[in-house]
């Protein structure tokens, strides 16, 4: 039985400019999340955690802060997936 695809997140990368230079806060991060499954996301202060949500909701401050490259692709209720990075605000 083939799941529904409700997030899909493929290469994701997010940098922040510092006055140290450019950061990679996020690189290249890829995961998905199918109907029914959780995803719980750990790691060490400093990860990425806050940054990879922020980024899929796209509230990621710019400046300092920019997505780079990658795709999250959502489906909502109307079933169709559309992809959150490209839309345009409204």
């Amino acid at each position: 039985m083939k799941q529904e695809r409700i997030l899909e997140v493929s290469q994701l990368t997010v940098e922040f400019t510092t006055d140290n230079g450019v950061v990679q806060a996020v690189r290249d991060l890829s995961f998905h999340i199918d109907k029914g499954e959780t995803l719980a996301v750990v790691g060490e202060s400093g990860s990425g955690k806050s940054v990879t949500s922020l980024a899929i909701m796209r509230l990621i401050p710019s400046p300092p802060g920019r997505i780079v490259s990658g795709q999250v692709w959502f489906r909502g209720k109307d079933g169709q997936p559309k992809d959150l990075i490209g839309l345009t605000e409204a």
